[in-house]
């Protein structure tokens, strides 16, 4: 079996030019991000420098370049000013790069790094990478959209990419060659399903190609992928049209559309799941208003099938579901939270099979438990950042049951009362929470105290410990009152689980 008749894209240079870098200083700069060396937006003002560099490099020797920080603002974006020196600062502080107004440097080896110890890490990393020392044809294109604003993981998959499949040969670029995603999630400790993500995004704008291949090459070497060497941001920006376009040619009738028959049940909501094919089909009325299925808890259990003097239907009451706008009612109600199913597939959010359906219950289980006091905007978080990863066993556990209920109306058992309310958080564990939320969105592992502490000196690591101990225990709270809560549903004995939970809860003894 060969891998050499695969096509390759080759060109004197890409749209808009190239600049090279050296396998190493990629290492180098990624290696102190992960590190904590440098903050992402740190990452993307090194690659605005290059751009800026890159543009001055026909100048004549008797011209000096001009460096100025607004040239570096139109690059990176954002507020600018203090931030943009900060990241300058910490930069120069590391010595990844030295600004001045006339000249622009940037490390090269390991050598050139400041006050830097441990390096451990950063070979581990350039092991993993043949040629070290090989330059690499940096697409000016993929310079300014990093310096623009990308994901983490965005970054990572578009570095791997580029060592992997980006050459230069006999004064031409050459682009095609084999990446698995595993190895970029490997040598750049990210996750390897928003790894896969990210791959998928930039397939989705344009900017990698991937061929079909034997499933036992693809095992072996992963995907043949192909860096478009014509590639623009204005492409970008087409397809993200495209994309907008197709979404509202598929949108669903308005609300107040009425008809004298139900429609039938999407694929999805069937498959694997089987028909009830041998009970009688419920008697055909006329209608005036949207009728909704009843959600678990809305009321006695129901089948998938009406029967006979069992009212299944329900007028809405309150306006239709909306992404835009969640409300506690989509995540209360499962027919609800189905019409949200459909419109985040319709979004590309989701995909559309029944695993897929069962992750996006899971998040709105997961919103509920885990966000006492904003679960919407919690539950809007995760699924717009496609963080499947949030979601539990018991989540899951909970998503299937509820599912299951509503298709075919397993039998419901009291719900268990609530243990306790929540526990009101303090001030400082409010912000705790906060910071510690953000830095887990940016792929920031760490307790962030260096952060809040920089920011105000009278944060101390005592008072950040008694902070984070409050967050875990009000956690830990939740997860209990919650466990005590689907314990009594799955048992029948919902009631008294909640009054024994209480009971523990105020420190009741029971015999």
């Amino acid at each position: 079996m060969t891998t050499t008749n695969y096509a390759k894209l080759t060109a004197k240079k890409p749209h808009g030019g190239f600049r090279f870098l050296i396998v190493q200083q990629l290492c180098l700069v990624w290696w102190a991000y992960r590190s904590r060396l440098i903050q992402l937006v740190d990452l993307r003002v090194w690659f605005a420098a290059h751009e800026m560099v890159a543009r001055r490099c026909q100048l004549h020797p008797d011209q000096v370049p001009d460096y100025t920080p607004t040239e570096l603002h139109g690059l990176v974006g954002g507020v600018g000013g203090e931030h943009l020196r900060a990241s300058l600062r910490r930069l120069e502080a590391i010595g990844l790069l030295t600004w001045s107004r006339t000249q622009l440097a940037f490390a090269t080896t390991p050598s050139d790094l400041r006050d830097v110890q441990d390096l451990a890490d950063f070979q581990t990393m350039q092991d993993a990478i043949p040629n070290p020392v090989r330059r690499v044809p940096v697409p000016r294109q993929a310079i300014r959209l990093i310096a623009g604003g990308c994901r983490a993981t965005v970054i990572a998959t578009m570095l791997g990419h580029m060592l992997r499949c980006l050459y230069y040969k006999d004064h031409r670029c050459l682009s095609g060659g084999w990446c698995k995603a595993s190895w970029i999630a490997e040598v750049f400790r990210m996750d390897l399903r928003n790894i896969k993500a990210a791959r998928k995004h930039l397939v989705a704008i344009g900017w990698l190609q991937t061929h079909d291949i034997p499933q036992a090459l693809c095992n072996r070497w992963g995907n043949y992928a192909l860096i478009s060497l014509s590639w623009t941001r204005a492409a970008m920006d087409k397809a993200a049209k495209d994309e907008a376009d197709i979404s509202r040619s598929q949108s669903p009738p308005p609300p107040d559309f009425s008809t004298t028959r139900l429609p039938p049940l999407l694929k999805e909501d069937i498959e694997p799941f089987q028909d009830h094919n041998h009970q009688k089909p419920v008697r055909q009325t006329a209608i005036v208003r949207p009728l909704v299925r009843s959600s678990p808890s809305d009321g006695p259990a129901s089948s998938g099938v009406d029967r006979p003097g069992q009212d299944t239907l329900r007028t809405p009451s309150a306006a239709s579901p909306t992404l835009q706008h969640i409300v506690p009612e989509d995540l209360h109600h499962t027919d609800r939270l189905l019409a949200l199913f459909q419109q985040a597939q319709r979004q590309g959010l989701i995909g559309t099979s029944d695993s897929d359906r069962l992750t996006f219950v899971s998040l709105a289980e997961h919103a509920r438990v885990v966000g006492a006091e904003n679960p919407c905007g919690l539950f809007a978080a995760l699924l717009h950042g496609k963080r499947w990863h949030f979601v539990t066993e018991s989540d899951e556990d909970a998503a299937h049951a509820r599912l299951k209920h509503y298709l075919y109306g397993a039998p419901t058992r009291a719900m268990p009362p609530p243990t306790s309310s929540p526990p009101v958080l303090s001030k400082d564990a409010v912000i705790v929470r906060y910071v510690q939320t953000e830095l887990a969105r940016v792929g920031w592992q760490g307790d962030g105290f260096a952060l809040v502490s920089g920011d105000d000196a009278t944060w101390t690591r005592a008072r950040w410990d008694r902070a984070v101990a409050e967050c875990a225990h009000a956690q830990a709270s939740s997860q209990h009152a919650n466990a005590l809560h689907r314990l009594g549903e799955r048992t029948g004995g919902g009631d008294a689980l909640g009054h024994r939970g209480a009971a523990v809860a105020h420190g009741d003894c029971l015999v």
